[in-house]
């Protein structure tokens, strides 16, 4: 898949091996696991354009919880921590362990 180049990461990169890993912030601070890609289709090319990171994301992957949420207590808070962090704000020169180069407070929440 072509991804944004940045410079601070390749021009291509197996971005379904992104699945799964633990994302970073700039100071070191673990932010969750990348659970979902979100992407664009720019011309022919398939572009990525952000990642949504957490536990919450995870759920937003597999299941719609969005009316159901609220009923939920304890786990609404869980699905709260949910990160969109822009393409342009990752650190992919090591893949295996990306970065955000943001710090964890500059993160935006995914709304519910």
């Amino acid at each position: 898949m072509v991804v944004n180049e940045t410079p601070l990461s390749p021009r291509e990169i197996h971005v379904e091996a992104l699945i799964g890993r633990a994302l970073r912030d700039a100071d070191g601070q673990k932010v969750g696991r990348i659970e979902e890609l979100v992407v664009e289709q720019e011309d022919t090319d398939w572009v990525v354009v952000e990642i949504h990171v957490g536990v919450g994301a995870l759920v937003e992957r597999v299941v719609e919880l969005s009316t159901l949420v609220p009923l939920m207590g304890a786990l609404g808070k869980k699905l709260g921590k949910r990160f969109r962090v822009p393409w342009h704000e990752l650190d992919l020169t090591d893949p295996d362990h990306p970065r955000a180069i943001v710090r964890l407070g500059e993160l935006k929440r995914l709304e519910r």
